[in-house]
């Protein structure tokens, strides 16, 4: 395995493997065993990589696949709402190991686009401590660095393909730098910091959107995000919905 230069903020700690089925699995068995808040899973590979909804994620040599383990001291509801912060944090680090030349925008709830095209999916997992408590979250990301999937569900593109090629170490070690700047804003904070900075690059915001929630689809325009996290669709009429979970869908042409 060739050695890796990443740096490393205080509190953080790197699990390094060539190859792994997932990294969330990786994580949470790592978590299980009682691992510390700050443990960072890094693969060049899964062999069982998934996205939201248990979608297959492709793996290729070249892109980023980490998770990390974090054990928040809140409810699991707040707790979820720390992946607008990874997503803030990675488009942080994609706009700085790129020079500014690539400034990703962040789609509800958690996935990061430059020009209409997937670079970056977050995938959060976690686990219950007596009852809504939460005893530690996994947050996987996914970045297309070298390579972006030509057969995925929803168009997709690369930093490569963008004409901006970085090291994948650089860009984990920055976006682990960034996160270690926004956790304790929201631990001192809280989650209003964290929504502004994604708003300022919420993908969409004023547009035409579809939700397709378990019952029932909306339409209607995407006018941004509650203080809990949730997508705000105001329909034509007026009337508007807080909307916590479903899959979103932009009339932005190639999203």
């Amino acid at each position: 395995m060739t050695a890796r230069t990443i740096r490393l903020p205080e509190g953080f700690h790197l699990h390094e493997l060539e190859a792994i089925d997932s990294t969330n699995d990786e994580a949470k068995r790592l978590a299980d065993k009682g691992a510390q808040s700050g443990a960072l899973v890094l693969a060049r590979t899964q062999t069982s990589g998934r996205g939201r909804r248990g979608r297959a994620w492709s793996s290729p040599v070249g892109n980023l696949y980490s998770s990390l383990l974090l054990r928040p001291t809140c409810s699991l509801a707040e707790a979820a709402r720390l992946t607008f912060l990874i997503a803030v944090s990675m488009a942080e680090a994609v706009e700085m190991v790129t020079g500014n030349q690539v400034r990703p925008d962040c789609k509800w709830p958690n996935d990061l686009m430059v020009n209409g095209r997937k670079i970056c999916g977050i995938l959060l997992e976690s686990a219950s401590n007596q009852g809504s408590a939460t005893d530690y979250l996994v947050i996987g990301t996914g970045v297309n660095v070298a390579f972006a999937p030509d057969d995925a569900e929803r168009p997709a593109t690369s930093l490569s393909a963008l004409g901006a090629p970085v090291s994948v170490d650089e860009l984990v070690s920055t976006y682990l730098a960034r996160i270690a700047h926004w956790l304790p804003i929201w631990e001192d904070k809280g989650f209003g910091p964290v929504r502004e900075a994604w708003l300022s690059r919420g993908y969409g915001i004023g547009q035409p959107v579809v939700a397709r929630l378990t019952e029932r689809e909306l339409s209607g325009t995407f006018v941004g995000l509650d203080d809990d996290g949730s997508l705000v669709l105001r329909e034509d009429s007026g009337t508007e919905h807080r909307i916590g979970a479903g899959e979103v869908f932009f009339a932005t042409g190639s999203e």
